[in-house]
């Protein structure tokens, strides 16, 4: 949505296609990175900073740790009757 304010003569789908590309840091370029604004450059830049650190954080923070015991509960059978 940010690019298509800061560039409003490119076509919705290119610059979708762009962003899209830079978030799953792909490689692949419908040539209108070089025809972008320098608020664009950065925008498509950020975004791909986002889409290479982000999912990479994201896992990082929902795998569980083994937490340290710091101690440990007797266990035991008790035999009744």
């Amino acid at each position: 949505m940010m690019l298509t304010i800061t560039e409003p003569g490119q076509d919705f789908l290119m610059l979708l296609f762009e962003s899209v590309s830079a978030f799953a840091t792909v490689g692949l370029s419908m040539g209108v990175t070089p025809e972008l604004s320098p608020l664009g450059k950065i925008i498509i830049t950020i975004t791909m900073f986002i889409g290479r650190v982000g999912p990479l954080t994201i896992a990082f923070a929902l795998a569980q740790r083994k937490r340290k015991e710091y101690f440990r509960y007797p266990s035991g059978k008790i035999m009744i009757g």
